[in-house]
Parts: structure tokens; C-alpha cells; sequence
């Protein structure tokens, strides 16, 4: 019994790192300890040039350095912001990854209320940025369907993006 509980919680934190940890390559416990600690090294040597940077002084910073090592188009595409609304059967899915701020949750379910939208299942990310995939139905009482493509602007502009979403 002492056992399973030690491997039930071994297992816990292990699917823990595997979420958090950005860059896992195969699922076994070795390669997830195995890279875990290179991105652990990663992070800590772009903390150490942060810490030589800032001593340098404000004339001389130079962020861009952090990310040398890092392509520019990975960068741009995993900060940049993504929203999809699209009609299946009866359901709405909704999908969402953006940059977080405070209250962007409720503010986003608000925006699902106002289009007739009423969340299902919902699982929601907050760690490092904002993170949203729900499953909708419409609520009875609307009578005219909201279109998709009205959703996702909505949902664009809620989040503090201006302009249209593409």
C-alpha cells in the first residue's frame, strides 16, 4: 500500500514537470527528468545574463540577448495570439491562447454570455500566458445564432487586442 501511494505520487509530480516543462521529446520518466534539467539549465543561464546585464547598467541593457539562442519565428508564434471559434453539430468550440491578465477569465466567460454562449467543459491555462479550450452549446432563449466569426472578434477585443483578428 506504501508503494502504490509512493508511485502515485512519483507519477503526480512527474505529469507535473511534463506540463510545465515546454520541451519534453518521449513520455518515459528518464527522458522527462533528462529534460527538465537541460530546460532548468536553460532558464537559469538566461537568469545569469539578465543578472550581468543589469549590472552593466541602463545605458548599456540589451534584453535581445536572453533569446539569443532562440529562432525568431518560434518566438513569434508562440507569443503570438491565436483565437478560434468554429460550429460543430450543435457544439461551439471556442479555443484561445493569448498573453494573461488579471480577470481575462471572467471577462472572457462574460463575452461567451453576451453571444448566447453557455461553456459546457472548459479547460483553462493560466500558468505563463492565458489559455482557454471550451466546448459551448446556445442557450435556449437566443434567437438568432451568433456567427462564429462574430465570436472570435469579440473574444479578440476582450482580450485587449485592437483591430481585427485574423
Amino acid at each position: 500500500m506504501a508503494e502504490r501511494r509512493r508511485r502515485k505520487r512519483l507519477n503526480g509530480r512527474l505529469s507535473m514537470l511534463r506540463s510545465i516543462v515546454p520541451k519534453i521529446s518521449n513520455m518515459d520518466r528518464t527522458s522527462i527528468l533528462a529534460d527538465t534539467i537541460d530546460y532548468t539549465k536553460e532558464l537559469i543561464e538566461k537568469i545569469n545574463n539578465l543578472q550581468q546585464e543589469m549590472e552593466l547598467g541602463p545605458n548599456q541593457l540589451s534584453l535581445m540577448s536572453i533569446f539569443e539562442n532562440e529562432k525568431p519565428i518560434e518566438m513569434f508564434l508562440r507569443n503570438s495570439p491565436k483565437f478560434n471559434v468554429e460550429r460543430r453539430n450543435m457544439d461551439t468550440i471556442v479555443e484561445i491562447n493569448c498573453a494573461g491578465k488579471s480577470s481575462l477569465l471572467l471577462s472572457t466567460l462574460a463575452t461567451l454570455d453576451s453571444s448566447g454562449l453557455e461553456p459546457q467543459q472548459c479547460v483553462i491555462s493560466c500558468f505563463n500566458d492565458f489559455a482557454m479550450h471550451a466546448s459551448c452549446s446556445e442557450e435556449m432563449d437566443q434567437r438568432g445564432l451568433a456567427n462564429p466569426e462574430e465570436i472570435k472578434q469579440a473574444l479578440f477585443r476582450n482580450a485587449g487586442y485592437a483591430g481585427k483578428c485574423l
